[in-house]
């Protein structure tokens, strides 16, 4: 879903979507207002159930094949480092000599294929100047709670507003989210012998 489509809709619940004005409000204030109050839930709901995110970087060829570690990057976005693996060129998982320093990764240039950083990452910042067109980075079963806490943050500062229902809903909705990014698998197999 894209943040245009996401704002239709808290504004819808709030009662105040205007399909033909420019930012689909006559309201001036939650116009200008949106942008951050959109922001601050979005990076809520992207620590609530996390983003994943991956960076790979490829073996250094050194003929010379020393213990030496070159520092890389990692990713600006990088919010917690979920594993770590190194990978040959036919994506065999092989052994890997890292270590992290703050907000590099030293890679020993001995490991022969790329190590694979999978991370959970901060999302791509909402402000006055995101596009409508922009797709949410939150899943999107994290996105149908969106709408409901941005009006409970919208309508908090009006005092004729009922702003509780849209804080109840949400949080009975938060209530039975699921988080999990995976889900238990089995295998069973038919027994080769009968006995």
């Amino acid at each position: 879903m894209t943040y245009g489509e996401n704002k239709k809709i808290t504004l819808a619940l709030i009662e105040e979507y205007a399909p033909n004005m420019k930012n689909k409000t006559e309201d001036e204030d939650i116009a200008t207002r949106l942008p951050f109050l959109y922001n601050l839930a979005y990076k809520e709901l992207a620590i609530t159930k996390k983003i994943i995110g991956t960076k790979r970087y490829e073996e250094i060829d050194d003929e010379n094949k020393r213990d030496k570690y070159t520092s890389y990057n990692l990713p600006s976005d990088l919010y917690q480092v979920k594993r770590i693996l190194a990978v040959d060129t036919n994506n065999v998982k092989i052994d890997s000599d890292y270590y992290i320093i703050s907000n590099k990764i030293y890679i020993n240039d001995n490991t022969c294929g790329s190590t694979i950083v999978e991370y959970y990452k901060y999302p791509q910042d909402i402000n006055e100047n995101t596009k409508d067109s922009f797709y949410l980075e939150i899943d999107e079963d994290a996105q149908s709670l969106l709408p409901y806490k941005v009006a409970d943050d919208i309508l908090k500062t009006d005092p004729s507003a009922n702003y509780t229902a849209f804080a109840n809903e949400y949080q009975r909705k938060l209530q039975i989210f699921d988080t999990r990014r995976n889900i238990p698998i089995v295998n069973l197999r038919k027994p080769k012998y009968n006995i």
